[in-house]
């Protein structure tokens, strides 16, 4: 039984250190603080949503010059599952997001996909799905 709990342990805290980057690259996209999002996002990283997709280098950009910013965002019914080296996170985004000077408000579907890579957790990807809210 020791080896079984142990393993759990490690899932928790990995569940935990997630959900800790994903409160992280939240703050960091706020404050347009590209230090965070390049220690966060994996160089491969890509991020799929209803308008278009960007890459590091285009999101921080596109955060950092104020091109895409937030002006408001809760984020609900949070889930992380580990699956060895690989962490899935969803959750459930209320957001108004400022792109290009264009208001896009919603409620939208998120999926992360977290690796960890020489030992160090990074962002991977990230889908945002707009849901229809009846």
């Amino acid at each position: 039984m020791e080896p079984a709990q142990a393993s759990s342990r490690s899932t928790i805290e990995i569940e935990q250190h997630i959900r800790q980057l994903n409160d992280e690259w939240v703050r960091a996209i706020v404050r347009a603080n590209a230090e965070a999002l390049e220690r966060i996002m994996s160089d491969d990283f890509y991020f799929t949503y209803p308008l278009e997709g960007d890459d590091k280098a285009q999101f921080i950009s596109d955060v950092t010059s104020g091109d895409l910013k937030i002006k408001h965002m809760s984020r609900e019914q949070l889930n992380v599952r580990v699956f060895g080296a690989t962490a899935v996170l969803t959750a459930r985004d209320s957001a108004t997001w400022l792109y290009h000077g264009r208001e896009l408000s919603g409620q939208y579907k998120i999926l992360s996909v977290y690796a960890e890579r020489n030992g160090v957790w990074q962002l991977c990807a990230i889908q945002a799905c707009p849901m229809q809210v009846s």
